[in-house]
């Protein structure tokens, strides 16, 4: 029996599985530009009919990918915090040692999402995924950065801009991370995390200022 009637047997979400995997295979090794339908085929060992069927196109395909990648790091973050003590800073705490566990720091996951991130402003699928994935990453932050203004007893405190703020800072910490590895250690990019916590604490709220009720 060939690969494709094998592939064509499976279940229908384990074949997009499949699928999904060897377009993440192709966007590492080629770029999103690069990462070709035909390319894509010949890594699943399916024929372009056989993706057709299930996709409308790359740009879907690659989507699809982007999702199920931001799924996984989200589900990582989300079961590091349920595992952590029910405070706001130890679950601050949890999703900063998630951030820069070592499968979150994995340079496969960098390249994939640098592919992404290349064709967010040229593909509409991928740029939604983008929109969506971000919107929730924030708002898992926001939600914890509530819970803390709570406990501290902060009345005026932005969450929104803080959220924005603390995703830019672990955005930037897990890049550098995987483009310049030496640059400084996971337990490095905690502290700075941890740090940046610290400092709202001790009066950097101030900074996050709000004028209306928001959380």
């Amino acid at each position: 029996m060939s690969q494709e009637a094998r592939f064509s047997r499976l279940e229908p979400e384990l074949r997009k599985a499949n699928l999904i995997e060897a377009t993440l295979v192709c966007l590492k090794r080629h770029g999103f530009q690069g990462a070709s339908i035909r390319k894509i085929c010949a890594e699943a060992g399916v024929s372009v009919g056989l993706i057709n069927h299930h996709y409308s196109g790359k740009d879907e395909l690659v989507a699809e990918a982007y999702m199920a990648i931001t799924g996984r790091v989200m589900g990582m973050l989300r079961e590091a915090m349920d595992q952590a003590a029910p405070s706001a800073r130890a679950r601050l705490s949890a999703f900063f040692r998630g951030s820069f566990s070592p499968e979150l720091l994995d340079p496969a996951l960098l390249d994939a999402w640098l592919a992404f991130w290349g064709a967010v402003k040229t593909a509409e699928a991928i740029n939604q995924v983008h929109e969506h994935s971000y919107g929730e990453y924030r708002a898992v932050l926001r939600k914890v950065l509530c819970e803390l203004a709570e406990e501290e007893g902060w009345t005026d405190f932005d969450a929104d801009l803080a959220a924005i703020s603390l995703s830019a800072l672990l955005d930037g910490l897990w890049l550098e991370s995987g483009l310049n590895p030496g640059t400084f250690t996971p337990e490095q990019g905690i502290q700075i995390c941890e740090a940046w916590v610290d400092g709202v604490q001790a009066g950097g709220r101030e900074r996050f200022k709000r004028s209306v009720e928001n959380c």
